[in-house]
């Protein structure tokens, strides 16, 4: 108590309440002054409530106080006395149990508060009866009120934002002035080149062609851009192209072996599978979403909520479960599924109901998972395409494979060929060697052989030797390289058919060990589904068990909330009866006992009937003194009027003047500026 009453002291002494108190002055506050404190804080949170209690009723200050804290959410704590009604007779009293928390509640959250405060004004719809809404107008201003409310949620959400963001005003300005500069420098430089091309020669056959010339380069950006765009689309009209080539191959293998009756029998799966979706899945999934809907926008709605209101909604959460299991453990005795002879068909109906939905929904997953696999392909084929772009195309499983049986009698007449290869080599290398001994011993071969050339007719021939023999030595070696590569590819071909072979083999312990697995595995599902089938049941049951024990936990919950609010409207109706019925007591009283107070010469105390009395003669004696004052206005008026326009045509009389004046003025130097000018012209003559 003492740490809360601190806390308070220190909080008032501060802005922007700036009181002088300490712990003692406090504490021995009256109860009608604690009430205006409280009052005084409440209207730092809300300003339309600040004013004195002291001039206001009580039952009015009762129901004020009530609305605003109805508004701000708060709750008394269950140490802070017997309920609601204690709480509202604590606060009519000023009792400091009862101030003191919501006086530390207020000034904790004050800057919460106000703005819930203000929210309110604006959120908190206003409830208009059923029978009121009848009328057109009524209801066309209501549906005006309502969009009202929506724009100003809107309004606020983008202030919010546009606060919460870290957006700086003065940097805001110091851009929009470095670009005025900008502007205006901008503005000096174009008037710079306005006056220097107004001196060139052609000035309008230049602009024109100038102006042509940048619409020329424009068009040419934009026919640039159309000629990428156009690039753009032949390239995925071919990516789609082939798409749809391979989806042709795939549709033609999937209708091999495919006979009508068995295509009518799948479109009819496919079809009732849809159906199921569409009349199943897809309703209660979009039921599901706008129920997510209403609650998201019956949260919008609602004022913000604190952790302080969290907390005690999880409280009331935890304790409405807490009730709800005790009403089950007593109700679960006295019900009997046996006798009811529906629950079995229900049980099965649900059963069948939620394993529908359960395939609806993996059948549904299963497309969405083929989607996404296709959606990753094609990326994936769009990204290997532009990797390989100006390579080749991409070679797929079934070409390779294709490929590599082409191959196999290729690389054997590869083989052949390349033991020919080899012996013609070898002859060839000992002809040339042959040929190096031949020119060795005879240094004027070459010129023999030109001559010989010459006499057989063949000139040239050695040439054409040299260079057949250098095209068939480029031609060993392009061989050698495709040897490389197939060389190479055999090698790949090898090893990957070794690894299927590990795979293979390191997989066969474990389709062993597999085998009893999977008969375990079926007998196992087969006891689930029993066991399931059970669970089922007793959960149907006992689904149907709460459902009613929540309809009638919901029916008594609302009986008692009704209850309640009616038992509170009778209680301020009552209060406000009784204090209506002492101020008539209290006037009776005084009305009777005016003659013995008026005899005792006590005036201190009057009753109303006599203060009315006293202000119907104050307003009397003011009607008639304004009466006084309205008789001498009248007979003054007709003077005064003259007196108006005489002071009219005295002002308009100086007005003449003063123009008279300035027209004279005005003639007079125009004279002298003559006369001047004048003698500045006879200075200036030349006698010859």
């Amino acid at each position: 108590m003492s740490q809360q009453l601190r806390y308070i002291v220190e909080r008032l002494n501060a802005p922007p309440f700036s009181r002088r108190y300490n712990l003692v002055s406090f504490d021995s506050l009256e109860p009608l002054a604690l009430l205006q404190v409280l009052n005084d804080v409440l209207a730092e949170i809300s300003p339309e409530h600040k004013m004195d209690l002291r001039e206001e009723p009580p039952d009015q200050t009762a129901l004020r106080i009530f609305s605003l804290l109805r508004i701000l959410k708060y709750r008394p704590k269950a140490d802070e006395g017997g309920g609601l009604n204690a709480f509202r007779h604590g606060l009519l009293d000023g009792e400091k149990a009862t101030i003191y928390p919501l006086l530390q509640w207020l000034l904790e959250k004050t800057s919460e508060l106000k703005k819930r405060a203000y929210l309110a004004k604006f959120l908190v719809k206003i409830e208009v009866p059923a029978e009121f809404l009848q009328e057109e107008a009524a209801i066309e201003m209501h549906t005006t009120y309502q969009e009202l409310v929506e724009q100003f949620k809107e309004l606020h959400k983008t202030v919010e934002q546009q606060r919460s963001s870290q957006f700086n005003v003065a940097d805001v300005r110091k851009d929009i002035s470095s670009m005025e500069e900008e502007k205006e420098l901008l503005m000096k430089r174009i008037e710079r080149l306005k006056r220097k091309a107004a001196a060139m020669p052609m000035q309008t056959e230049m602009l024109e062609a100038a102006k042509k010339l940048r619409q020329e380069k424009d068009r040419e950006l934009s026919l640039g851009e159309q000629r990428i765009e156009q690039k753009n689309q032949l390239l995925h009209a071919k990516q789609r192209v082939s798409r749809l080539q391979d989806q042709l191959e795939e549709t033609r293998q999937s209708a091999q072996g495919l006979t009508p009756q068995g295509l009518v029998t799948k479109l009819g799966e496919e079809n009732h599978v849809k159906s199921i979706l569409v009349c199943d899945t897809l309703p209660r999934s979009i039921d599901e979403k706008r129920r997510e809907c209403i609650d998201l926008e019956r949260v919008v709605t609602e004022p913000i909520t604190s952790d302080t209101d969290l907390d005690d909604l999880r409280e009331l959460i935890e304790q409405t479960k807490a009730e709800l299991s005790e009403l089950m453990e007593k109700h679960m005795p006295g019900s009997d599924p046996v006798q009811d002879k529906l629950t079995l068909f229900r049980q099965q109906a649900a059963i069948i109901s939620r394993k529908k939905q359960a395939e609806a929904e993996s059948y549904k997953a299963a497309l969405d998972e083929l989607a996404s696999v296709e959606a990753e392909l094609k990326e994936r084929e769009a990204q290997m395409s532009a990797q390989m772009k100006g390579r080749g195309e991409v070679v797929r499983e079934e070409e390779f494979k294709r490929m590599v049986g082409k191959l196999r009698p290729m690389h054997k007449t590869y083989q052949k060929k390349k033991g020919e290869l080899s012996l013609l080599k070898a002859e060839s290398g000992v002809l040339a060697r042959t040929e190096e001994i031949l020119r060795s011993r005879d240094e004027n071969v070459q010129e023999l052989v030109a001559v010989l050339e010459e006499k057989k007719g063949v000139r040239g021939y050695v040439q054409a030797q040299e260079t057949l023999e250098q095209v068939s030595a480029a031609k060993s070696e392009l061989d050698e390289r495709k040897e490389a590569k197939l060389r190479e590819m055999t090698q790949t071909i090898e090893e990957l058919n070794e690894v299927i072979r590990s795979k293979k083999a390191s997989l066969a312990p474990l389709l062993k060990e597999i085998r009893p697995l999977r008969q375990q595995h079926k007998d196992l599902q087969a006891q689930h589904a029993e066991k399931k089938v059970t669970y089922d049941a007793v959960y149907i049951g006992l689904e149907v068990k709460r459902l009613q024990l929540e309809t009638e936990v919901r029916q008594l919950w609302e009986e008692k909330t009704t209850h309640e609010s009616q038992y509170h409207y009778l209680q301020a109706l009552k209060q406000s009866v009784e204090l209506q019925q002492q101020k008539v007591a209290a006037e009776m009283k005084s009305y009777t006992t005016a003659g013995k107070t008026a005899a005792s010469g006590d005036k201190s105390r009057k009753s109303l009937r006599d203060q009315y009395t006293r202000k119907i003669l104050e307003q009397e004696n003011l009607g008639r003194a304004l009466r006084d004052k309205q008789k001498d206005v009248r007979a003054n008026h007709e003077h005064n009027l003259r007196q108006v326009k005489m002071w009219g045509e005295l002002r308009s009389l100086l007005e003449a003047k003063r123009e008279s004046y300035k027209t004279q003025a005005r003639e007079k130097a125009e004279e002298r500026a003559a006369q001047q000018a004048m003698i500045e012209n006879t200075d200036r003559l030349v006698i010859t």
